[in-house]
This record gives structure tokens, C-alpha cells and sequence, in this order.
């Protein structure tokens, strides 16, 4: 159980850190909500493409439950960063 846990957890948070730091850098610097939404978007892209190699293909064989778990954190956190997103845009138009 706390394994599933840590293996759901870990290896999403050590990705979209580095991504915010990766899509943080630019001119313009992108602003939190641009931000969250780019991060948010390549996470799910991550997800599916690890989704496509755990489950359509036989690059990872035996399908390892720790990149189960992996593509499912990835999905479960880049849908949660595109949310955030899409609700500070609706803040930002209800403020204008």
C-alpha cells in the first residue's frame, strides 16, 4: 500500500518540478497561470506517452507496476495543474 503510494507520488512530483523549472525559463518569463497550464499540458502528454509504452507496445515488458503507476500520477497531476489553470482563467476574465 504505501509503496503503491510512493511509487503514484514520487516520480510525478520529481517530473513537474523539473518541469516548472525547465518552462519557467523564457522572455517573457510565462506568468502562473501560463505557467501551470504549459506544465500541466506536457505532464499529460508524459502520461500518455508512457500509457502508449507500458500498454500498446512491448518496450516495457511484463508491464512493471511502478510505471503503472507512474503514467497514472503523470494524468492525475497534469489534469489537476490544467484545472488550476483553466480556473485562474476564469478568474482573470471575471476580473476584467
Amino acid at each position: 500500500m504505501i509503496l503503491t503510494v510512493a511509487e503514484l507520488v514520487i516520480p510525478p512530483l520529481m517530473v513537474f518540478t523539473t518541469l516548472f523549472g525547465l518552462l519557467a525559463r523564457g522572455n517573457p518569463k510565462p506568468g502562473g497561470v501560463a505557467l501551470f497550464l504549459r506544465v500541466g499540458l506536457v505532464g499529460l502528454a508524459l502520461a500518455a506517452a508512457l500509457f502508449y509504452l507500458v500498454e500498446k507496445t512491448a518496450v516495457l515488458a511484463g508491464r512493471p507496476e511502478i510505471a503503472v503507476n507512474a503514467y497514472r500520477g503523470l494524468a492525475a497531476g497534469g489534469a489537476l495543474l490544467v484545472a488550476f489553470a483553466v480556473f485562474g482563467i476564469a478568474l482573470q476574465k471575471r476580473d476584467r
